[in-house]
């Protein structure tokens, strides 16, 4: 998988540690280590870390935690699980493992949540439009190949068992592309390796999607900073200090192909086989920490953005997810959060 489209979101959301911290040294510990993974980077930082736990020890243990998400869920390893899958023509029962199974199911929990706007099968558009592991020249497909390409979409073509884990699709080349969920998948393992080690206060993320616990080395609440949604400007919008929770931003404003004067966002709308024209810029979602919450935090980033900026922030109140939007207006930006981000966030840092 390549989750290009948000390296930069997230690599700003990073940096708003440094400009919290900016008034001093950190007066605790910190070990950090960030690298290459997933078409992206990786970052941890853990404060006040557990007796032993040094970069070098981290790095590795990091490492090795991503690399098992990659074998699982990656379009662009043809060894990985999902590679593999995707290959197999079968349109009966196909075992696979419990990680990859419960990847999928919260794939088509987020498809019947959002009627459709999110979509695991959607690969075969993404693919087409020149978003997927082969990048294609930037150009319009024809209305004959979106139509060929659309009956090969749709979640409810997926059929999915849990015990023993399994699955079967309705036609053999259904395609199924999970980098919607991969950064948090990520961001959860990498929390759990955490733990696991006895760390307590730590941030890790993958891209644009993270999981915080406790504080960091000032102890003070991670500030993780929501990026201008302009591809030309690398400001700071808003910062929101956070704990013990997964966030996860999902923006157009990085990945996208412009032909004959009119934009095409990689975000494709699996219902019409077309990529989204909308206001919307940007959306973050705050879940509160805890296993599989950073994937869910992805997930639900990309419906709200492909919904758009009514019918998201209509489904964000009505399930109570803490969401905050940024509509692109003329001469500007117009910010939206939903009652629940207020409630538990207060005031936005400038």
């Amino acid at each position: 998988m390549t989750l290009l489209r948000r390296a930069l979101v997230g690599l700003l959301a990073l940096a708003a540690g440094a400009l919290l911290a900016a008034c001093g040294a950190p007066t605790d510990p910190q070990v950090e280590v960030t690298g290459p993974t997933m078409g992206t980077y990786y970052a941890v930082k853990v404060a006040r870390p557990p007796a032993g736990l040094d970069a070098q020890t981290l790095r590795a243990g990091v490492e090795r935690v991503l690399k098992g998400v990659i074998d699982a869920l990656s379009t662009y390893d043809p060894q990985s699980e999902l590679s593999r899958l995707n290959r197999n023509p079968s349109a009966d029962w196909v075992p696979i493992s419990s990680e990859l199974y419960a990847v999928l199911a919260e794939g088509q929990r987020l498809s019947r949540l959002s009627d459709g706007a999110f979509d695991i099968t959607v690969g075969p558009l993404i693919n087409l439009w020149g978003f997927g592991p082969q990048p294609k020249a930037d150009a319009v497909p024809s209305v004959q190949a979106i139509t060929a390409a659309r009956e090969r979409v749709g979640y409810d073509k997926l059929e999915l068992r849990a015990d023993p884990p399994a699955i079967r699709r309705q036609r053999g080349d259904i395609y199924i592309d999970v980098s919607a969920l991969g950064e948090g998948e990520g961001a959860d393992r990498m929390a759990a390796y955490l733990e696991s080690l006895g760390a307590t206060d730590y941030m890790a993320a993958v891209a644009g999607t993270m999981r915080v616990r406790g504080n960091n080395a000032k102890r003070l609440a991670w500030g993780i900073a929501i990026e201008v949604p302009n591809p030309s400007d690398r400001a700071v919008q808003r910062i929101l200090p956070l704990t013990d929770s997964a966030v996860s931003t999902s923006g157009d404003y990085r990945n996208f192909f412009k032909a004959a004067g009119k934009r095409y966002s990689h975000h494709i709308d699996p219902r019409t086989g077309n990529p989204v024209e909308q206001r919307l810029a940007s959306v973050s979602v705050v879940v509160p920490g805890g296993a599989d919450s950073a994937r869910r935090a992805d997930g639900l980033a990309t419906a709200l953005i492909v919904m758009g900026e009514e019918r998201g922030l209509a489904l964000a109140e009505a399930q109570g997810l803490a969401a905050y939007f940024i509509v692109r207006e003329d001469g500007g930006f117009r910010e939206v959060t939903t009652t629940t981000l207020t409630r538990i966030n207060g005031k936005f840092a400038p």
